[in-house]
């Protein structure tokens, strides 16, 4: 109940898809367009999975959790739960745990809504960025000596870089911009939570630039790290950001962090999610694509071809997209220039 199936031929060969210069393109064809985000938006089903089949004898599955239900942890979750329990691995117990309501009580905080990025896209545009492994290790290199921060994680370093180019290309439009990271807290609940737990386990830490020098990067990436220390010593069912912000917007009847005085752009980072583990019986996928999606002033992040570096999706509005990506120091870290 709540889940959708298709199964479908593609008239083509699978070397089609992957070897397409524009990614959204070529993953349109393997996940109709718009029609996950339409469910999710419109009370449609909880979960769509369409299976594509190639001319070729290859295999695309595509799948889309609402977040009514979980998070990325969760969407990876199901994923290699299924894929275990497909290759017949009968004596393998999965037992995953919905956390949901025991956890954030509706009975303390009234019914949330889902997390969602709600965006007015029609004059926002999408890219994907490719960062190689070894431009990136030689960045975040940089970066640690300039900024005084050890070991900046790769999101820690993109994400500030996507969010100077971001806020530089919006300057003539907003003085104050705000870069929200989404935050899995299920290692930080007490106790823990296994990784098995299903739900929205998510909270949010933040930083914002007021003036030029706030967007410098070693100043957005010491930021970013204090603010991670910080969320780290928070109870974070009492003191959960994305929660109190909810809340708090529910009783304004507002949008969660909307505010016309302000820019605000959302980092949600899916790299450390094993999705390149998932095997069906195939093997272990050739790719592993976020779909494009409803959102703006939005990055996303993942792993590139498992290990190969981080694939980063961006969506911004169409003018302040042609002067983010002319960026130069953004363009030397690149693989290939932007694609749609």
């Amino acid at each position: 109940m709540g889940a959708e199936f298709s199964s479908v031929r593609i008239k083509c060969h699978m070397s089609e898809i992957l070897d397409h210069p524009c990614a959204s393109h070529a993953e349109s064809i393997v996940f109709p367009k718009d029609l996950p985000w339409s469910n999710n938006y419109e009370g449609g089903n909880l979960l769509i999975v369409q299976v594509s089949k190639f001319d070729c004898g290859g295999i695309a599955i595509s799948v889309c959790l609402s977040h009514k239900i979980g998070d990325g942890c969760s969407v990876s979750n199901f994923l290699n739960d299924w894929s275990r329990i497909t290759r017949g691995h009968a004596t393998i117990t999965l037992a995953p745990r919905f956390v949901g309501d025991s956890i954030f009580s509706t009975q303390k905080y009234g019914p949330l809504i889902a997390p969602l990025i709600e965006s007015n896209v029609s004059e926002c545009v999408q890219k994907r960025l490719i960062f190689p492994t070894a431009k990136l290790d030689a960045f975040r290199a940089k970066v640690a000596v300039e900024s005084g921060v050890e070991n900046p994680t790769r999101a820690e370093v993109i994400s500030a870089l996507f969010f100077k180019c971001a806020t530089k290309a919006a300057s003539s439009t907003t003085t104050t911009s705000k870069l929200v990271h989404y935050l899995d807290v299920r290692t930080m609940m007490k106790p823990r939570l296994p990784r098995s737990a299903i739900g929205n386990v998510l909270s949010v830490f933040s930083t914002t630039a007021t003036k030029e020098q706030d967007i410098e990067l070693p100043t957005l990436v010491h930021n970013l790290r204090k603010e991670v220390e910080v969320a780290y010593k928070k109870d974070q069912v009492e003191q959960n950001e994305l929660i109190l912000e909810i809340v708090e917007s529910i009783k304004k009847g507002k949008i969660p962090f909307e505010d016309e005085n302000c820019s605000v752009y959302f980092c949600s980072n899916l790299c450390k999610f094993p999705y390149y583990n998932v095997d069906f019986g195939w093997g272990k996928p050739e790719r592993v694509s976020i779909p494009n999606g409803p959102f703006k002033n939005a990055f996303f992040f993942k792993d590139y071809q498992n290990g190969q570096g981080v694939e980063a999706r961006i969506m911004l509005k169409k003018h302040h997209m042609s002067e983010f990506e002319r960026d130069e120091e953004l363009l030397e870290l690149i693989d290939s220039p932007p694609c749609l």
